[in-house]
């Protein structure tokens, strides 16, 4: 209803009649004076609805009761629309907000016509205010939500991970252009085929299989690592996360399924299984324990055999920093100090040591050390990562090796010096024999000399050998 008769009290009906009539429009019906000011003259009561104010202080408040609940920002442009539309003597539609008593802005819509006297003045304005705060609350979720969709969709196009969209039925409708690189097969070739129809192949789980069809049937999520057979016969491993698309009504639409190949992830991930097997044999052989330390949060990590060659039991919350200085031989502890210092500070990337500790029984426990630095690709020092081996036994063999070696050099020089004096004796006396010439000629002469000689450079050899011993046994 956009013109009220300009005499509310007509003929056909009075003006109680005509308030009942309006009062059932679910709009607020009203009309102004053609003064400067539009003076209100009579507002149905669908305006307290519209704007929480009864229709009693409106007309308290003839001149600017609605004015002033228009939002400031729309006041301008509705205060143009009106101008031009009664100097052009047009009806005018327009939108706006307006400020409600409990302070919430609503949308309106506004139509108006004025009517004029027989000088061409404005004598009334009569016209309709609807509440459309909710049309346009959902024309802009569906702004929104178209928004939303065109940025789906082109990241959908874009990105590099395959994706797939089945209707409720679980036939595919629409591939990306990353499930055909993935897979080798184009949106025309799997149109209509159900989702999963590539899942089988060598070193397919039955078990997962199972898990994705419950999953489908019962029209729930699910994340699960899938070999899959690719168009050209090959075999991939596939990281499917699908989900269930349903409407705002709850109906269930199909399935969205992001494919990640995660092919060469897996391949890795053997070869490090692989790896780590022939270093966990290797470490296990060879008694080997492993420690790392965080730098960057300061945590340190012990494998079991840390724990069994520093003495302690593996607990929850232990101070491992705590354990290994108080462990470090008092006479030690500087030499590591400086060991780690120089590792910390980039000097050395790779360092060894060997060092003694004690355990809490009080025994003393050589240990061999090696550490290596790890850095980000920035190049900033992460981690440090090393070994310890227990060479208590080694160092305790070595030992007593040198002990027995000097017991030889002391037998080996008494023996040398008891054997040399007869010889230097025999020797002394050839010289003499040999400087008088009385037996010069005599064969039986030079053979003297010859083993005397022979004797004194076998007692030498003797000397040389037991002197160098500890660096055959340790070289």
């Amino acid at each position: 209803m956009q013109n009220i008769s300009a005499d509310i009290n007509t003929d056909d009906l009075d003006s109680t009649k005509l308030r009942a009539l309006v009062n059932h429009i679910p709009g607020a019906i009203y009309r102004c004076r053609g003064d400067e000011f539009f003076s209100l003259e009579f507002f149905s009561d669908e305006i307290e609805k519209l704007t929480g104010y009864s229709v009693d202080h409106f007309m308290k408040n003839r001149r600017d009761g609605y004015s002033k609940l228009i939002h400031p920002d729309d006041w301008g442009s509705l205060k143009k629309v009106m101008q031009q539309a009664v100097a052009g003597k047009e009806k005018y539609e327009t939108e706006y907000r307006i400020i409600h008593k409990s302070g919430e802005i609503r949308w309106v819509f506004e139509s108006a016509l004025a009517s004029y006297d027989a000088e061409d003045k404005v004598s009334y304005v009569d016209g309709c205010i609807f509440d459309i705060t909710r049309r346009k609350r959902m024309e802009a979720a569906l702004a929104q939500s178209k928004d939303e969709v065109k940025r789906l969709a082109l990241v959908a196009h874009k990105t590099t991970n395959s994706v797939m969209i089945t209707d409720a039925g679980g036939n595919i409708t629409w591939v990306n252009e990353g499930y055909t690189r993935v897979s080798g097969y184009s949106l025309e070739e799997v149109r209509g085929k159900k989702i999963g129809y590539s899942l089988s192949g060598t070193g397919f789980d039955e078990g997962n299989q199972q898990k994705i069809l419950e999953a489908l049937q019962n029209r729930l999520p699910f994340k699960q690592e899938v070999v899959s057979q690719t168009k050209s016969g090959g075999s991939i491993w596939l990281e499917v996360d699908c989900h269930p698309l349903q409407d705002e009504h709850g109906n269930h639409l199909g399935f969205m399924a992001i494919e990640n190949d995660i092919t060469q992830r897996k391949k890795t991930l053997r070869q490090q299984e692989e790896l780590l097997q022939r270093l966990t044999l290797a470490t296990d052989s060879a008694q080997i324990a492993i420690f790392e330390i965080d730098l960057i949060t300061n945590g340190v990590i012990w494998d079991d055999r840390m724990y069994e060659l520093y003495g302690c039991k593996k607990e929850e919350k232990q101070n491992l920093y705590k354990i290994f200085y108080q462990s470090v031989h008092p006479e030690d502890a500087e030499m590591m100090q400086m060991i780690i210092g120089e590792l910390l500070s980039l000097k050395k990337e790779v360092n060894g040591a060997v060092y003694r500790i004690i355990l809490p029984d009080g025994r003393i426990r050589f240990i061999e050390s090696h550490a290596i630095i790890k850095k980000s690709e920035s190049g900033k020092i992460i981690s440090l990562i090393g070994t310890n081996r227990d060479i208590s036994e080694d160092v305790l063999v070595q030992e007593k090796i040198k002990m027995q070696n000097k017991v030889l050099r002391e037998i080996a020089f008494i023996q040398s010096h008891e054997v040399r004096k007869p010889l230097a004796n025999i020797l002394g006396i050839i010289e003499i024999l040999n400087k008088s010439g009385a037996v010069s000629d005599l064969e039986i002469f030079k053979h003297l000399v010859e083993s005397a000689k022979e004797l004194d450079q076998q007692i030498h050899a003797i000397v040389n050998k037991t002197n160098n011993i500890d660096d055959d046994v340790f070289r």
